[in-house]
């Protein structure tokens, strides 16, 4: 059986900026990471045959300030299934339910039912950042309009917009597992989803362009892509983000409104802050 390795940094203080540190383990291949506040640690799955990473990892957070780093192997069957204890079905929003796939839920009229099975990708509807995004989408024209998710984790959002009546969705993610999990939970839900592999607007068309745009990732990744973002929507469309750390939400909004748009609406749920702009 596989072995997976939980690497966990362990800090001295927790940060202003965790979005710092998880770029860190998104660098070396470990996207979805999990953090703790008491003590501050932050960890990450190192999958099977990638321990050449390792020590790069190790170094890397050593040298960014790390107390110390800690490794320990997880049998890929324990890891798979040890976490689905805590995802159960769940409303988001006014209409969204989203259902893990060995779950049963008792629909109500109206209900729009995401069926997932994240896999080894980020997005169950559990973390603020997700249900926000999801939240400030079914407040937009979502019906009829092209789609694109930068950074598209498990896909929960790409399959949210076609459920909404989107025309059509480009997925986008620097991560295999999580452009596979999308693939796999568009069909789950008799949607079509484009999923495809690479970072930020790099896999799409160059002259494409959109009605929407959503990305919950990193405040540091938000801003880089910007003025990327201002080219590709569309005069009136929407740029939905989330993934913001609250110390961060400043330079966010100032990188947007750089680029050409205005903030419509800010969500906060903890330290976390989702907005919708409109260019």
């Amino acid at each position: 059986m596989s072995a997976w390795t939980q690497v966990t940094a362990v800090l001295a203080e927790e940060p202003e900026d965790w979005s710092v540190w998880a770029e860190l383990f998104e660098r070396h291949g470990l996207p979805g990471t999990l953090q703790t506040d008491d003590p501050p640690t932050m960890s990450a799955y190192l999958p099977p045959g990638g321990e050449a990473g390792l020590e790069p990892l190790r170094d890397v957070l050593l040298e960014r300030g790390a107390v110390r780093v800690e490794t320990a192997l997880v049998e890929e069957e324990d890891w798979a299934e040890s976490w689905k204890q805590f995802f159960k079905p769940r409303r988001v929003g006014e209409r969204f339910v989203v259902r893990p796939t060995w779950e049963e839920f008792a629909a109500e009229p109206g209900d729009l039912v995401v069926v997932l099975d994240p896999g080894q990708a980020f997005g169950t509807g559990d973390h603020p950042t997700t249900r926000m995004c999801m939240e400030c989408l079914e407040q937009l024209p979502v019906a009829g309009s092209e789609v694109a998710d930068v950074g598209c984790g498990s896909g929960i959002l790409a399959v949210a917009a076609m459920m909404l009546g989107a025309r059509s969705v480009d997925a986008v993610d620097s991560d295999l597992p999580a452009v596979e999990a999308t693939g796999e939970n568009a069909a789950r839900n008799a949607v079509e989803v484009r999923a495809l592999l690479g970072r930020g607007f790099e896999p799409l068309a160059p002259e494409a362009t959109y009605d929407l745009v959503l990305s919950n990732i990193i405040s540091a990744a938000l801003i880089a892509l910007a003025p990327e973002a201002g080219q590709r929507v569309r005069p009136g469309g929407h740029w939905v983000v989330s993934g913001v750390i609250e110390s961060n939400w400043p330079d966010v909004r100032a990188a947007a409104e750089r680029a050409g748009f205005r903030l419509v609406e800010a969500r906060q749920e903890l330290e976390w802050v989702a907005a919708t702009f409109v260019r």
